[in-house]
């Protein structure tokens, strides 16, 4: 009889433990293909994009204080009107701002890294607007704003200004006419502090988000991942006006998963060897890699169909909602 009351106690507790854990807000996949139902839709749904072309140097450009891209010039090599969407990083209506910033390229007489900016560094940034047809055509770009590093005239030529340096910043703003309003990062918390106790500590925070979701792509479910990335799917599907269809397609393969059909091989790497970077004014934090500034969640997988497996960057910028004790995947 003590046994039974024992069995019964414990099975009890359990319950209670069980139900009153259940977070009511944990999200799966049926809610990620269910986001279409809460995207808004307008009558012009402008998309933004910049056609990057770049010349002897390592660069990186950021839209609202958030990297567009990262570009280690290890070759010699650059861009040349390779186009990046902006939508995503596009919060609200109005003036957004461009960074650029100039470092050093590859020398490829010497075979190692220049010193300095040369002559020919630069950078040209073209912002255009575009929409989608009714037939899902891609309609005309139109140009907003165009933007080259600065240059002045020696001996008859056009030369960067900054020739000689070791690093160029500049900046510019262009308008743009989205319909929606994302307020993400107007609720959250400035993470940035100089106060040395508290990045360590926030640090601790960091890297264990980055711990759990890797453990999630290597022991969880897809049910888990969803979860941990619902809030931001429902952002970049509304930023991007995008269909139910759209965000089923999406989520089903632009996120590899160990578990998927068409994958062999699935790995993520240990989070080691980083450093700890802030974006969005200070409202924005992520691990990047030293060697390349790229995100310490990496890894690899091969698929079924392909003879080399893909190295894989998994990029999160995590933030604190106000009033929360708890870093979110933006």
């Amino acid at each position: 009889m003590k046994l039974y009351k024992i069995l019964f106690f414990l099975n009890f507790t359990l319950l209670f433990i069980s139900c009153n854990g259940q977070n009511k807000n944990t999200k799966s996949e049926k809610d990620i293909y269910a986001i279409g139902n809460e995207i808004k839709h307008f009558s012009k749904e402008p998309h933004y994009g910049a056609s990057i072309t770049t010349s002897n140097c390592s660069f990186e450009i950021l839209i609202n204080d958030v990297p567009i891209i990262k570009y280690k010039d290890n070759s010699g090599g650059g861009l040349s009107g390779t186009y990046f969407p902006l939508n995503w990083d596009i919060t609200q209506k109005g003036p957004q701002k461009i960074t650029i910033r100039l470092s050093p390229g590859f020398n490829q007489t010497t075979n190692s890294m220049h010193t300095t900016l040369m002559r020919n560094s630069g950078v040209r940034i073209i912002i255009e607007e575009s929409f989608i047809n009714k037939d899902n055509s891609w309609g005309d770009e139109e140009e907003v704003k165009t933007y080259t590093t600065p240059q002045k005239i020696v001996e008859g030529r056009e030369v960067a200004t900054f020739e000689g340096k070791n690093y160029f910043e500049d900046s510019f703003t262009f308008e743009a006419n989205v319909p929606y309003t994302i307020s993400t990062l107007d609720n959250a918390e400035t993470l940035f502090t100089n106060d040395k106790d508290k990045l360590k500590a926030l640090e601790k925070e960091v890297v264990a988000k980055y711990n759990e979701i890797r453990d999630i792509y290597l022991k969880g479910t897809k049910n888990d991942l969803a979860n941990v990335f619902y809030n931001t799917e429902k952002r970049f599907s509304q930023q991007l006006y995008q269909s139910s269809t759209e965000i089923k397609y999406r989520w089903d393969n632009d996120y590899q998963f160990r578990t998927d059909d068409n994958l062999d091989f699935f790995d993520l790497k240990p989070i080691e060897k980083y450093k700890m970077t802030f974006y969005a004014n200070g409202k924005l934090v992520c691990l990047e890699k030293i060697n390349n500034e790229k995100s310490a969640l990496w890894g690899g997988f091969k698929r079924k169909d392909k003879d080399i497996g893909t190295t894989t960057y998994i990029q999160l910028y995590l933030h604190r909602p106000k009033n929360s004790a708890e870093l979110q995947v933006y």
